[in-house]
């Protein structure tokens, strides 16, 4: 009894933390500081640690996480950017043993682009998170994350006519994932994947 009473704290006591990371990353990000708290996020000396954003293929290694974030970093650095993105619908399972555990997110929000003009443009973004945490010296880290984009669309034409702009893949980067798949206005049905994790039985 008291064996399961205190595993069932520990695992709400996970739930806050890796909520707070969650949160964290995201003002860190907002704020400009992302650069310098990949460490305190990633477990970036855990051989499996990888990161992918939208359709800037997986980049594995604590050096191809910094890389990523350096890449996305220099490309959305401008005078005038506005990056602000809500969390929202979170669903967080820790595993049994407490060590590990997945979570997912839905994010919405606001970018800021160059145009082909080189005028700045007001852009509607959402997306999703699913990311994998692992404990680290007694603290929740970043070992697989993932957003997945939704849509990116400039604010005048809205998600159905312009539903992707712009994008953080170019040649030589690695390969686009398979689970990039933006909404398609022609679609029957627009499902995104993967599912929420479920919890362990």
């Amino acid at each position: 009894m008291q064996a399961g009473m205190e595993s069932r704290i520990e695992r709400l006591e996970a739930y806050t933390e890796i909520c707070n990371l969650q949160g964290r990353y995201n003002h860190y990000l907002q704020t400009g500081q992302i650069g310098g708290k990949l460490s305190e996020l990633f477990a970036m000396e855990h051989p499996g640690v990888q990161a992918e954003m939208a359709d800037s293929g997986v980049w594995t290694g604590g050096k191809g996480v910094a890389a990523l974030f350096m890449h996305m970093g220099t490309k959305y650095a401008m005078k005038g950017a506005l990056m602000v993105h809500m969390l929202l619908t979170p669903v967080v399972e820790i595993s049994a043993d407490n060590r590990s555990a997945k979570g997912m997110w839905n994010s919405f929000g606001t970018n800021t682009i160059k145009g082909k003009d080189g005028q700045l443009e007001a852009m509607w973004q959402a997306g999703k998170y699913d990311i994998t945490f692992c404990k680290v010296d007694g603290r929740w880290k970043y070992l697989d994350f993932r957003w997945y984009v939704i849509f990116r669309t400039p604010y005048k034409d809205g998600w159905v006519k312009t539903p992707i702009v712009d994008g953080l893949h170019e040649d030589g980067l690695p390969a686009i994932s398979s689970l990039h798949s933006p909404y398609d206005p022609h679609a029957e049905h627009n499902y995104f994947m993967p599912p929420p994790p479920e919890p362990e039985a």
